[in-house]
């Protein structure tokens, strides 16, 4: 692949993510036990009698140490980002309202940021349709950044103004801004493959579908 910028309209256009290494940690515990015998002397008048004793100490359990939680690591030449932790879809973003739409709305902008931190475009995929070309590009540039060993650092993805239009009609239209930070491809090597894309803060137009028992992004676009 030749050292192309793949994002050119807006920063946000470009997928890029860093591929999280998950680091497990297995803690054990151990069980200390303790016990004394004590043995019997020779009595008076030459009678010997034996007479044991034997005094048990309660075993005492360890606590078991707990398992530390990974620590998220965000990419930079170095290497890929690590533990990134993964969207959890709210519960008022499985609702059919307009509450519903604008959680489900921020929710895929975050799996979007996501996907550029991680290279995992399955979980964005599952929440876009078919016929949404601007999710597929995405996913393709996503996959494309990813490819041959390279990985994203930045490009995080805020949207700290999402509004839903009313529900009367199905799909249902959002508009909000999406602000996203300067993202680097980087070579195995850790040298920059192209030129950072530089940071934007835009207003975008989605538009959301509620099918069965959940929304699905139809439509996505840049308001210009």
């Amino acid at each position: 692949m030749t050292s192309q910028n793949l994002f050119t309209s807006r920063a946000f256009f470009s997928s890029w993510a860093a591929r999280s290494g998950a680091a497990a940690l297995v803690a054990g515990c151990a069980l200390t036990l303790s016990g004394c015998n004590s043995g019997g002397s020779p009595g008076p008048g030459g009678t010997s009698s034996q007479v044991a004793a034997e005094t048990p100490i309660p075993s005492a359990t360890a606590t078991p140490t707990p398992t530390p939680s990974a620590v998220y690591k965000p990419a930079d030449a170095s290497g890929p980002a690590q533990n990134v932790p993964v969207p959890v879809l709210p519960e008022i973003a499985k609702t059919e309202t307009k509450e519903g739409a604008e959680a489900f709305t921020k929710h895929w902008f975050s799996v979007l940021s996501y996907a550029y931190e991680t290279g995992d475009t399955q979980r964005l995929l599952a929440l876009s349709g078919p016929d949404c070309v601007f999710c597929k590009g995405l996913v393709d540039n996503i996959e494309a950044a990813w490819s041959d060993g390279k990985w994203i650092s930045g490009g995080h993805i805020e949207t700290p103004a999402v509004t839903a239009g009313a529900l009367t009609e199905e799909p249902v239209d959002v508009t909000l801004q999406v602000i996203q930070k300067e993202l680097v491809i980087h070579n195995p090597d850790g040298s920059p493959y192209q030129k950072p894309t530089a940071a934007t803060n835009s207003g975008s137009r989605a538009t959301a579908t509620f099918e069965g028992d959940g929304w699905t992004m139809s439509k996505l676009s840049l308001i210009r």
